[in-house]
């Protein structure tokens, strides 16, 4: 039971650990800003905390990106929301999911919630919350993805790990 408890609570750390962080607002952009704002950057994944680097995804053209994985008490899909700023930080920018948990958004007060919407059946937290620091526990159970573009990329592709996700040049 604590090793479930454990894991449902490693598997929304995001949004645990985003709570005390700050807004990140964000501003209407002009297509060509997001096209080459970051042509030089890329979307690297390390494992955490030794900082072995992954894989890098290169980032022209890309400006948004999103992890799912399978809650591991509900099991249901969640899908988390990010966009890239202008300086290379990370904001969330929603949470897709279809059912209330330990773990996942309950109220519209959450840190750097915009609004509560629901569609399809599912419940959509909109909201602008920076992410300074983005590590995700990977568990082979909970399908955990990351989708940048037209790509998926199966993070459950290394062993069940911590993995750190940031913006480099």
């Amino acid at each position: 039971m604590r090793r479930l408890i454990f894991i449902c609570l490693l598997s929304t750390l995001v949004s645990v650990s985003a709570a005390c962080h700050t807004f990140c607002p964000l501003e209407p952009r002009e297509p060509d800003t997001i096209n080459s704002r970051l042509p030089k950057y890329h979307l690297v994944i390390k494992q955490y905390p030794a900082m072995t680097s992954l894989i890098r995804v290169p980032l022209k053209n890309i400006h948004e990106f999103a992890l799912s994985f399978i809650h591991s008490v509900t099991m249901t899909p969640v899908r988390d929301n990010y966009e890239i700023t202008p300086d290379g930080s990370i904001c969330q920018i929603s949470e897709v999911f279809e059912s209330h948990c330990a773990g996942l958004p309950y109220s519209d007060e959450e840190t750097g919630a915009t609004r509560w919407e629901q569609k399809e059946g599912k419940f959509i937290l909109h909201m602008e919350r920076n992410i300074p620091k983005l590590v995700v526990r990977t568990d082979k159970r909970y399908r955990n993805r990351l989708h940048i573009q037209d790509q998926v990329i199966d993070l459950n592709q290394w062993e069940d790990q911590a993995l750190f996700i940031a913006v480099e040049r």
